[in-house]
């Protein structure tokens, strides 16, 4: 035989009492009156068998008994609470945290947040501009975002976007004698990734004793294309880096886009990335970035990167 479920009045007339220590603070609580109070707890501990309060002039305190059912009775509206919250929820809600490169996240990611935010207004963004790897494993981040050949052992990965590279500078700098060029040298790039580098660059120009060239090293790609407007020499760019600089017609593609060999990942733990709100990320994504896929395309075409002196 089961036992008597108890009613949920009277559970919720004990937790309070017990909680504010009074039986008349409990009743404002509640919108009864006092002796409403005192009645269901009487109840209760004739339901129960036992004394759950020690009644003295000056107020009530809990017995031992009491203080252990209402550890549980606590418990157990907190658990009704969090049901019920969780009942009205969507599985989006909730925070996921992003690691991106610096670069990506200034320029493919923040143009276009806030539509997903718009979206999912439940959705608390943690980005992480870093150009470090995080460690997925030791819960670092739930996703990150990884420019590179797509090989990431453990994780599940999922293709966004290629990129192009090419030298970028003021037109002036197009027709220029490549020995008196300053090249602003990346130090952020990605080693095996070799037209991000410029050796290859000079070596296609027929460069080779290119040891006494003037060079100024920056820490990433972001700021070696700011050092280029800026008018301290030429850079390596890609193209999700540099389209908005283009744009305004001060810095110019100086050769052909050349597409890289490594592209942009959305990569992330199995078991993370099969939920809800990781999904729900990747499907924005997915689409936010098919304006960048369109012009990386036009790019590499040749229909908008068309160098100074080759356009005149």
């Amino acid at each position: 035989m089961h036992p008597r479920r108890l009613p949920l009045a009277t559970l919720n007339a004990f937790e309070t009492a017990a909680r504010l220590g009074s039986f008349r603070i409990a009743a404002e609580e509640l919108h009864v009156t006092p002796a409403a109070v005192s009645h269901r707890i009487k109840a209760l501990e004739a339901e129960l068998g036992t004394r759950l309060f020690e009644r003295r002039a000056r107020g009530v305190t809990l017995t031992r008994a009491g203080e252990r059912y209402q550890k549980r009775i606590a418990e157990a509206f907190a658990m009704i609470e969090q049901a019920t919250a969780e009942l009205g929820q969507s599985p989006i809600d909730g925070p996921l945290t992003i690691s991106a490169p610096q670069s990506f996240t200034r320029h493919c990611l923040l143009p276009s947040l806030d539509g997903l935010l718009r979206r999912h207004p439940g959705l608390r963004l943690d980005l992480i501009g870093a150009d470090h790897l995080v460690d997925l494993h030791q819960g670092e981040a739930d996703l990150a975002i990884r420019f590179g050949g797509g090989h990431y052992p453990g994780l599940h990965t999922h293709y966004l976007l290629g990129d192009a590279i090419t030298m970028v500078g003021p037109a002036e700098a197009a027709a220029g004698d490549w020995r008196n060029q300053r090249y602003i040298e990346d130090g952020g790039a990605t080693a095996t990734e070799p037209w991000s580098h410029w050796p290859p660059w000079w070596h296609a120009e027929g460069l080779h004793d290119t040891d006494d060239l003037p060079r100024l090293r920056v820490s990433d790609a972001g700021l070696a294309l700011a050092a280029c407007d800026q008018g301290l020499g030429v850079c390596l760019a890609r193209f999700t880096v540099a389209q908005q600089t283009l744009r305004q017609g001060t810095l110019f593609p100086l050769r052909p886009w050349r597409r890289t060999e490594f592209g942009y990942y959305l990569v992330g733990l199995p078991g993370v990335m099969a939920t809800p709100r990781a999904a729900a990320f990747r499907e924005w994504l997915q689409s936010a970035l098919v304006p960048q896929e369109q012009a990386l395309q036009a790019a590499l075409a040749g229909s908008s990167t068309r160098s100074p002196h080759r356009s005149a």
